[in-house]
């Protein structure tokens, strides 16, 4: 076996009882709604309770990634790490294709399991989309893991990669939504162009696209609706409406994508020296104290006591990122720059 195979192998070992343990969690979590939401008396209110499998696979895309590699944030371990006789480029993929088989195992032992308990309880469904169901699902939920452990990889710890991570989750949401308030609501004269790009916006964060799908597979499966419970099935509509913003799967994939190739040349290029230390790289607080910081003031709109807040965030935000109150220049004049869209929203809104 190549040191390749047997690092691969060496870290599905570590992980197997981990593995092993938040499958039989997912499990209870599954079942159990799924035992809940067929339990309805009439046919007619019965549900798939399928949900539960976009949120594990969601919870799991997310935090699989960050504990396969929060190992390369502590400079303590880097030396057993880097003793494997392989290239950066075959230990970012191990760690990558490690990850993935733990949110594989989870995510299919309890998708497979719901499957069955609604097959062998139910007869009111349309499972057969359940085969597509699952593989559009692990596409998404691929995207979301590929994302995650490019942003967490470009910290310097563990902490620094969570709130990332976080911020990064919604950042396209707060642009597109930024865009909507500021130069789109004055040019749009029909109510329902305005509503479109609210449903525009809502596709901005990480774990909308695997909801959305389920909304739609939960449509074509629970073919159960008639009388009033048709009349007031908002997943129908919500679903419809879904399908008509079908290209934006096609740009979650193509940012999926664009997220894992990123993760290798990070994880090849990264100095080992920089574990521990403040995290500099452009896609961290560099970028995203200012973008939050000029966003929300647009959005917000107003000037008042919140405004004050908001600058004042930023410059929380600059204290975490420098690990203590002695800001750079560059800090106080982008935090200074807030100054901008506040009158922007005074002399043009």
């Amino acid at each position: 076996m190549t040191a390749f195979g047997r690092y691969l192998l060496y870290r599905l070992k570590s992980s197997l009882w981990r593995t092993v343990f938040l499958t039989l969690l997912s499990l209870v979590f599954a079942l159990s709604v799924a035992d809940d939401c067929t339990s309805a008396q009439t046919v007619e209110y019965k549900t798939t309770g399928i949900y539960i499998l976009a949120l594990i696979l969601g919870v799991f895309a997310t935090l699989i990634p960050i504990l396969e590699l929060s190992g390369f944030k502590n400079r303590r371990n880097l030396d057993t790490l880097y003793f494997f006789p392989i290239s950066r480029g075959k230990l970012a993929l191990v760690h990558y294709l490690s990850g993935l088989a733990q949110i594989f195992v989870i995510y299919s032992v309890s998708f497979f399991s719901v499957w069955a308990f609604l097959a062998i309880n139910t007869s009111c469904f349309a499972l057969g989309y359940m085969v597509a169901y699952y593989a559009l699902s692990l596409i998404l939920g691929l995207v979301i893991y590929s994302v995650i452990a490019f942003i967490f990889t470009e910290a310097n710890t563990v902490i620094d990669g969570i709130i990332f991570c976080g911020l990064w989750a919604l950042v396209l949401f707060l642009l597109i939504w930024t865009v909507r308030v500021e130069f789109v609501r004055d040019l749009i004269i029909e109510t329902r162009y305005w509503e479109e790009t609210s449903d525009l916006a809502s596709w901005g964060t990480l774990y909308t696209p695997i909801n959305n799908l389920t909304v739609i597979f939960q449509d074509l499966i629970e073919v159960n609706r008639t009388g009033e419970a048709a009349i007031y099935d908002y997943t129908a509509i919500n679903a419809a409406r879904y399908m008509k913003q079908m290209y934006m799967f096609f740009i979650w994939g193509g940012i999926g994508i664009a997220a894992a190739i990123g993760y290798f040349i990070s994880f090849t290029k990264r100095e080992a020296q920089a574990a521990g230390e403040i995290s500099t790289s452009i896609f961290g607080y560099r970028l995203l104290i200012p973008l939050y910081g000029y966003m929300l003031l647009l959005v917000y709109n107003e000037i008042d006591i919140m405004t004050v807040v908001i600058v004042a965030l930023m410059l929380v935000g600059y204290i975490i990122y420098r690990r203590g109150i002695r800001l750079k220049r560059s800090d106080v004049i982008l935090t200074a720059c807030a100054i901008i869209p506040i009158l922007f929203n005074y002399f043009v809104r």
